[in-house]
C-alpha cells in the first residue's frame, strides 16, 4: 500500500486518549499549535499504573486483521497514552490578517482548517478531500479521554486532595466543551489504601461525582489498591466494555452531523472568495462526495461495514460521475487529487466487502475499479500505454495481495492449500462466475504485480533520450511536451524513471524480485511447485540483470536440482534455467555447478550450439575466481546425463560356489560434436551378498574408436579399498557420443541370499576437478538385452534382470533315520537313529542342529558314536551353530542318537535337523541340509473303571461294647477304629498301539485319601511269569480289592479316594526297556452315613444245585433303622427264606438275611430276583448293590447259574 497516505488506507478504530500513565506519545505533540487539554496533577506513578497502561496497550486493536473474526464479541478500541498534556487540533482556520470586512457588521464566515472553503487549506478552493482530515480522527481527535488520577488516604490531606480532583476534572470538560469537539471524558481513580482502611471512601467518591457531575457508571471508575494482575486486566475490559458504547455513540453523532450538511443540498459560502481567473469553488456534487466519505469513515469507526459500504459506493458513483472527475482538467493537479480519492474508495470498498465475506463481489469490485479508470485515463488523461499506467497497475494488484493478508481469510492462513475461495452465498444461483473473478490467494496478485512491474520497466525503457534528460538540461517546450505525454500518477518523472546512464534512478529489478519473493512463498506454501519453479527462474533472471551473481546461483542451484520440468521431459525449461545457472556461476566462480550443467547439457535431448565445445576439460576455462578444487555430485535424479546403463544377470538364479556371468552396458548419447569422455572408473554397487564391481580405466585399441558397439570381458581379482573387498578389473572407459560400450564380468558366488544391482557410480578424478555420477539401476517394462560379441543380442524376458537369486549350494549330505519304530508312546524315552552319510567330493567339518519344536517340549541330547551325549541345549550360541560331529570322511557316515526323555501327554512334535558343513577343499562356503518330520506321540493304553461295593468279612465294632482306650485323640497314626468296608475296582483296558505290547505288572497306586480313613488295595489275579501280552484294540480286564476303615467310629463324614493304574509294558522286543504308563481314575466314594444294602451268591458245597443268596443290610447311621423285607417267588427258581418280614437294625450295626434257591436252569442267568427293602419311616425302597456273580438289568436282579460241569 506503498505510494498512499497511510491514513487513507489504515483501518478505523474508535480512538481512545489515556492521560495520566506513564510518558507522551511523539504522535500526540505533532500538532503544536491545536487546542492544549492540561491537567495540573501530577500523572500516577506506581506499579499498578505500568500495569494498567500495558494491559491497555495489549488490548490495542490497531493490530488486528481486518475481518469479523477479529471483532466479533470484543470491545476493540484504539488506545493513545499522552501523559498530561494533549493538544487538539484547531476547529476553524484563523482568518487571513489581509482580510477586512466589507462592513462593520459583516464577519467572515469561518470553517474548519480541512475545509476547501477556508483559504488557508491545500483544498482551497475547489479541492475533495485532504488525507490529514481521516488523520485526524484517527490520531488526533479521541471518541474519550480517560484521566487517571491518585485517590489520597491521608485523612489530612483528604480535603484538599479532593478539591484538587474536583478543580482539575472541572477544568478539563469546560476545556474540551470550548474545544467544540464531543470527546467524552472518562475519571479512573485509584486509591493508596484499601476501602477497608479508609471507611469514608464513599462519602468522598459521592462528593467528587456530585461536584463534577460525573456518572458513576460511565464516567467515574474506582481502583482499591494492592490489586493483583488478573483484577487489574478487569479493571481494564470493564473500563473499556463499559466506554464502548460511548465511543460508538460519538461516531454515530458525527455521522448525524454529516448526513444532516448533506440533506440540506446548499454549498457553504467560503471564508473568502476565490481569485479571480478561472478558480471556482467546488460544486455541489463535490461536496456531496465529502460527505459520503466522512460517512463512510464513521460507519467504519462503528464497524457498520454495510453501511460503509453503501457509503462508499455512492461517493465512488458521485465522484466518477460527469460533474466531479469528468470536469476537472486532466493536467489540473486536482486531476491525480481525484484519481487518487477514487483508488480510496475503492480500496475501502474492497476492505468492507472482505470484511463481510463477500471474497467474488470484492473482485468484480477490484477489475470494475480498474477497468473505470483504464476508460477515463484513455479518454481523458495520457492514456494506458505508458510507465505510469502500468507502474498503477502493479500498485493496485498490490494493494489486492496485501489487503487479502490483512484480512487474514482463514482458509488461506489455516496452513491448507487452498488457492481460491468458492464464490459466496449471495451471488444468484446460475449467475455464472468467471474463474478470474474469484478471489485467489495473495500470491496471485502479487504475481499479477511484477508482470505489470515488467510491462513498466519495458516501457521505461522505450522512452527517448531527449525526455530522460533532467528538467534543467532541456527547453521549457521540450519540458511541457513531456507533462503532456507521459502519466506520473504515483510514479516518478522520465528522469526519474529511465534516467540517462551514470544517474541513478528507479531500481525496476529489485521491484520485481521483492513482488515475485512474496509471490513465491504464497505459491510455495501451497505446493504449486511449476508456477514457484517459474518464479523462481524469472526472479533469477532479474538478479542477473542486477549482476548479482550470489543471489542467482542461490535461487538457480536448488532449482536446476529439483526442478519438476526434467521428469516431465521439458527439455525447453531445462535448458534454460541450466544456462541461466551455468552464466551466474561462472561470473560467481562455482566450478562445481558450471561442471554439473556442462555435464547435463551435453545430453542430445538439448539444443546443440555448434559454437560451444562440450568439453568437461575446458568447462573451467575463464573462472578465476575459483578457491579451491571443485568435488561434484551428480544423481541421475537431479541431471538428465548422457550416459546410461543397463546391469543385467545371465540367469535369474545362481548356486554358491557357481560362477555367475554379469554384464553392464553403457550408452552415450552425447551431442555428436561433443569431446569423448574419459572415466578414472566405473563402481557398480550391489545389494546382497556380492561384493561391488570396479572397473579401472586402462587405454585400449584405437580401432575401437569407430565402432558403435564395442565389448570387453573383464578379468575380476579381489582387493582391499578403505576396508572393504572389491572385485576389481580393467577396460577402456573412454566414451564416444552414440556408443554403447559392453562390459561382461564372472563373478564366484560366495553365499546366498538375493543379490540386486543398485547403482553405478562414473568417476572422474583430474587436476582441475573430480566429478562423480551415480546412476540408479531401476526396472523397466521393457525386456533388457544380453549382449555378445560382434553386437549380436538376445532379450532377456524377466521382470528385473538386475537382481539375483543365489541358492545355497546343492548339498550332497544325506540326513536319514534308520531303525525307526511305526509308532512312539508316552511314557517311554525315544531314540531315533539318525544317520549323518557324507556323499561329497572331498571330507567335511559337520555340524549338528536339532530342534523339537511344540507344546511342552523337552530338551533333546545327542549322542553320536564312541562320544558321550551332548545337550543340545547348553547355551544359546552351542544351540545356533548345531552341535559339532567332527569330520566325516567323503563316501562316510556316522550314526547320531536323538534322545528325547520320556513324555508324559500325548502331543505332536516337529522335530527339525539341520547339518551345516564346510568341505575340506572350500572353508568359506557354507553348505547346509536340512530334514524336518512330525514326531507324533500317543496313549499306549487307555481304560475305563467300574467301582463296586463288596462285603467286609471283619465284624462290625459294637454300638453297646465298651472297650477302654488308653488314649482318647486319635490320629491317623493310630490304629483305625471305624466301620471297615470293601469294594472292587474293575479295569478295563486295551491297547491302543499298532503292534502287540507285554504288560510286566498292573497295579493301583493310592494317590491321596481324604476323609480320616486308611486304605489298602490288592490285586485279585497276578500277571503270569514273561508278561501279558495284550494285542492291539484287545480289551483287558484286571479287578483289584480295596479296604477301607474310618479312623474313628464317630465319623460319620463323606471319605474319597484319589488312585490311579500304573501299567508296567515294554515292546515286544529282546532287551525293550520297561516303561511305566499312569492311568488316572475319577475319584472315588467309599465312605457315607446312609444305609445300604449288598446282595452276595455263594454255592452250597453240600448240595450241588442249591445257591445261596445273602441279602445284607448296614446301618452305618446312629439311628435306629426300621426295614421291610419282601421276597416275590419267580418261575425260574425255587426258594425257602423269609417272604416278608420287619427288620429292626441298631446304630453301626449290620444283618444279613440269607435265601436258598433251586433253579430251573443251568448255565444260565436267572431272575429278576424281586427283593425289596424299604425304610419304614421314610417310605424310600433301598437300591440292592450286586457283588460277584450278580448284574443288575432293568427288571432285577440276575443270578449266575453255572453248568453242572462246572460244579
Amino acid at each position: 500500500m506503498d505510494g498512499y497516505p497511510p491514513a487513507y488506507v489504515a483501518h478505523n478504530v474508535p480512538l481512545v486518549v489515556i492521560s495520566g500513565l506513564g510518558s507522551t506519545d511523539e504522535k500526540s505533540r505533532t500538532n503544536g499549535n491545536g487546542i492544549r487539554i492540561t491537567s495540573e496533577l501530577p500523572p500516577v506513578e506506581s506499579e499498578d499504573a505500568s500495569t494498567l497502561l500495558r494491559f491497555f496497550q495489549e488490548n490495542d486493536a490497531g493490530s488486528l486483521a481486518w475481518n469479523s473474526r477479529e471483532h466479533s464479541g470484543r470491545n476493540k478500541l484504539r488506545a493513545k497514552s499522552v501523559g498530561r498534556d494533549f493538544i487538539l487540533p484547531i476547529r476553524n482556520a484563523q482568518p487571513a490578517s489581509s482580510a477586512t470586512p466589507t462592513s462593520p457588521i459583516a464577519r467572515p464566515i469561518l470553517h474548519s482548517s480541512l475545509s476547501p472553503l477556508s483559504p488557508g487549506s491545500s483544498l482551497f478552493p475547489d479541492g475533495l478531500l485532504d488525507s490529514k482530515w481521516a488523520e485526524k480522527h484517527q490520531e488526533h481527535v479521541p471518541s474519550a479521554l480517560i484521566s487517571f488520577y491518585t485517590f489520597a488516604s491521608d485523612p489530612n490531606m483528604a480535603t484538599k486532595n479532593d478539591n484538587q480532583l474536583k478543580t482539575d476534572i472541572n477544568n478539563l470538560k469546560a476545556a474540551l466543551s470550548q474545544s467544540g469537539y464531543r470527546t467524552r471524558f472518562i475519571v479512573a481513580l485509584l486509591s493508596e489504601k484499601s476501602i477497608v482502611q479508609s471507611p469514608e471512601v464513599e462519602e468522598r467518591l459521592a462528593n467528587i461525582r456530585k461536584n463534577t457531575n460525573l456518572d458513576s457508571k460511565t464516567s467515574l471508575f474506582f481502583l482499591p489498591p494492592q490489586s493483583s494482575p488478573v483484577e487489574l486486566q478487569a479493571f481494564v475490559e470493564t473500563i473499556t466494555s463499559t466506554i464502548y458504547p460511548l465511543c460508538i455513540e460519538y461516531y454515530r453523532d458525527l455521522s448525524k452531523h454529516s448526513r444532516r450538511k448533506r440533506n440540506r443540498g446548499i454549498v457553504p459560502p467560503p471564508t473568502a472568495p476565490p481569485t479571480s481567473g478561472t478558480s471556482q469553488t467546488l460544486s455541489s456534487q463535490g461536496w456531496n462526495v465529502r460527505y459520503d466519505f466522512k460517512l463512510g469513515v464513521f460507519a467504519e469507526f462503528r464497524q457498520e461495514m454495510d453501511a460503509a459500504v453503501r457509503s462508499y459506493e455512492s461517493g465512488y458513483e458521485g465522484l466518477l460521475g460527469p460533474d466531479v472527475l469528468e470536469a476537472i482538467a486532466s493536467w489540473s493537479p486536482r486531476w491525480n487529487e481525484a484519481r487518487l480519492l477514487a483508488d480510496i474508495f475503492a480500496f475501502r470498498i474492497l476492505r468492507c466487502l472482505l470484511w463481510n465475506g463477500n471474497t467474488t463481489a470484492a473482485v468484480r469490485r477490484w477489475q470494475l475499479h480498474r477497468e473505470r479508470i483504464r476508460d477515463f485515463v484513455d479518454r481523458r488523461g495520457k492514456g494506458s500505454s505508458t510507465y505510469g499506467w502500468e507502474a498503477w497497475e502493479a500498485r493496485w494488484a498490490t494493494i489486492m495481495a496485501e489487503t487479502v493478508i490483512k484480512v487474514a481469510i482463514s482458509d488461506f492462513s489455516s496452513g491448507g492449500h487452498t488457492i481460491h475461495l468458492s464464490p459466496e452465498k449471495s451471488i444468484a444461483i446460475g449467475e455464472r462466475t468467471q474463474p478470474w473473478e474469484l478471489l485467489h490467494h495473495p500470491g496471485y496478485w502479487f504475481y499479477s504485480a511484477s508482470k505489470h512491474l515488467m510491462a513498466r520497466r519495458n516501457l521505461a525503457m522505450a522512452i527517448p533520450e531527449e525526455d530522460r534528460s533532467p528538467p534543467g538540461s532541456s527547453p521549457a517546450s521540450q519540458i511541457a511536451s513531456k507533462a503532456y505525454t507521459y502519466d506520473t500518477y504515483l510514479c516518478p518523472e522520465p528522469h526519474e524513471e529511465s534516467p540517462l546512464p551514470g544517474s541513478k534512478g528507479v531500481n525496476h529489478s529489485s521491484l520485481i524480485i521483492a513482488s515475485l519473493s512474496k509471490a513465491i512463498a504464497e505459491f510455495e506454501s501451497r505446493k504449486q511447485s511449476r508456477l514457484v519453479q517459474e518464479l523462481q527462474l524469472v526472479s533469477a533472471k532479474e538478479h542477473i540483470n542486477q549482476q548479482s551473481w550470489a543471489d542467482a546461483v542461490r535461487i538457480l542451484r536448488p532449482l536446476w536440482q529439483k526442478m519438476s520440468y526434467r521428469k516431465e521431459g521439458w527439455w525447453i525449461a531445462v535448458e534454460e534455467i541450466g544456462w541461466s545457472l551455468r552464466k551466474a556461476a561462472l561470473h560467481f566462480g562455482d566450478g562445481g555447478s558450471v561442471l554439473a550443467v556442462d555435464w547435463e547439457l551435453m545430453n542430445r535431448s538439448f539444443t546443440n550450439h555448434p559454437q560451444w565445445h562440450y568439453d568437461l576439460s575446458k568447462s573451467l576455462h575463464g573462472l578465476e575466481n575459483v578457491k579451491t578444487k571443485p568435488i561434484v555430485v551428480l544423481r541421475d535424479s537431479e541431471v538428465h546425463s548422457f550416459l546410461s546403463a543397463n546391469f543385467t544377470f545371465e540367469h535369474a538364479e545362481g548356486n554358491v560356489g557357481e560362477p555367475c556371468p554379469s554384464q553392464l552396458a553403457i550408452t552415450s548419447s552425447a551431442l555428436p560434436n561433443a569431446a569423448p569422455v574419459i572415466m578414472s572408473e566405473v563402481k557398480v554397487i550391489l545389494e546382497g551378498n556380492m561384493k561391488p564391481l570396479c572397473i579401472q580405466h586402462k587405454l585400449g585399441n584405437e580401432d575401437e574408436s569407430q565402432r558403435p558397439m564395442v565389448f570387453n570381458k573383464v578379468s575380476l581379482a579381489d582387493t582391499m579399498s578403505d576396508g572393504k573387498s572389491l572385485q576389481v578389473g580393467q577396460a577402456d572407459l573412454t566414451f564416444r557420443p552414440g556408443q554403447t560400450k559392453v562390459f561382461e564380468f564372472s563373478s564366484l558366488l560366495r553365499e546366498d541370499g538375493d543379490v540386486r544391482a543398485a547403482s553405478a557410480t562414473f568417476s572422474i578424478i583430474s587436476d582441475s576437478f573430480d566429478l562423480d555420477y551415480s546412476h540408479t539401476f531401476e526396472s523397466t517394462i521393457a525386456p533388457d538385452l544380453w549382449w555378445a560379441q560382434h553386437g549380436v543380442k538376445k532379450r532377456i524376458a524377466r521382470a528385473n534382470a538386475s537382481s539375483l537369486v543365489v541358492l545355497p549350494k546343492p548339498p550332497k549330505m544325506e540326513l536319514r533315520f534308520v531303525g525307526t519304530e511305526e509308532q512312539y508312546y508316552t511314557n517311554e524315552q525315544i531314540i531315533l537313529h539318525l544317520e549323518v552319510l557324507n556323499e561329497e567330493d572331498a571330507d567335511s567339518i559337520t555340524n549338528l542342529e536339532v530342534r523339537l519344536v511344540g507344546d511342552g517340549a523337552p530338551p533333546v541330547t545327542l549322542k553320536v558314536e564312541n562320544s558321550p551325549q551332548l545337550d543340545t541345549e547348553e547355551d544359546e550360541e552351542t544351540a545356533l551353530a548345531g552341535t559339532p560331529l567332527g569330520k566325516i570322511a567323503k563316501s562316510a557316515s556316522i550314526i547320531v542318537d536323538v534322545i528325547i526323555p520320556p513324555i508324559d501327554l500325548p502331543a505332536v512334535y516337529d522335530l527339525g535337523l539341520k547339518a551345516s558343513y564346510n568341505l575340506v577343499s572350500d572353508m568359506e562356503t557354507p553348505i547346509s541340509r536340512s530334514l524336518l518330520t512330525q514326531l507324533e506321540v500317543i496313549n499306549p493304553f487307555e481304560a475305563n473303571y467300574d467301582f463296586s461295593p463288596r462285603i467286609h468279612t471283619d465284624p462290625w465294632p459294637s454300638f453297646f461294647t465298651h472297650e477302654e482306650s488308653g488314649d482318647t485323640h486319635t490320629t491317623q497314626d493310630n490304629k483305625a477304629l471305624g466301620l471297615a468296608q470293601k469294594w472292587c475296582l474293575t479295569a478295563r483296558y486295551a491297547s491302543f498301539a499298532n503292534e502287540d505290547l507285554i504288560v510286566e505288572d498292573l497295579n493301583l497306586e493310592v494317590i491321596g485319601m481324604n476323609g480320616g480313613i486308611q486304605c489298602s488295595t490288592k490285586k485279585q489275579v497276578e500277571i503270569p511269569e514273561g508278561g501279558l501280552k495284550v494285542s492291539p484294540r484287545n480289551l483287558e480286564e484286571a479287578q483289584f480289592d480295596t479296604c477301607t476303615q474310618k479312623y474313628s467310629l464317630d465319623d460319620r463324614g463323606t471319605a474319597t479316594l484319589d488312585v490311579c493304574l500304573a501299567i508296567k509294558w515294554r515292546r515286544n522286543a529282546k532287551d525293550s526297556q520297561l516303561n511305566t504308563s499312569i492311568l488316572a481314575v475319577p475319584r472315588l466314594l467309599v465312605s457315607s452315613s446312609e444305609p445300604r444294602v449288598l446282595a452276595a451268591v455263594s454255592y452250597s458245597s453240600k448240595i450241588p444245585s442249591m445257591i445261596h443268596f445273602d441279602v445284607t443290610i448296614e446301618n452305618p447311621s446312629n439311628h435306629f433303622l426300621t426295614f421291610g423285607l419282601t421276597m416275590e417267588p419267580s418261575e425260574k427258581f425255587a426258594f425257602s427264606g423269609i417272604k416278608q418280614s420287619t427288620l429292626q437294625l441298631v446304630p453301626l450295626s449290620r444283618r444279613t438275611m440269607r435265601f436258598r434257591l433251586l433253579p430251573s436252569v443251568r448255565g444260565d442267568w436267572i431272575g429278576p430276583v424281586h427283593c425289596v427293602i424299604k425304610d419304614r419311616y421314610f417310605q424310600k425302597i433301598l437300591k440292592i448293590a450286586p457283588t460277584e456273580g450278580i448284574r443288575v438289568d432293568k427288571e432285577g436282579l440276575l443270578i449266575w447259574v453255572p453248568p453242572e460241569e462246572d460244579l
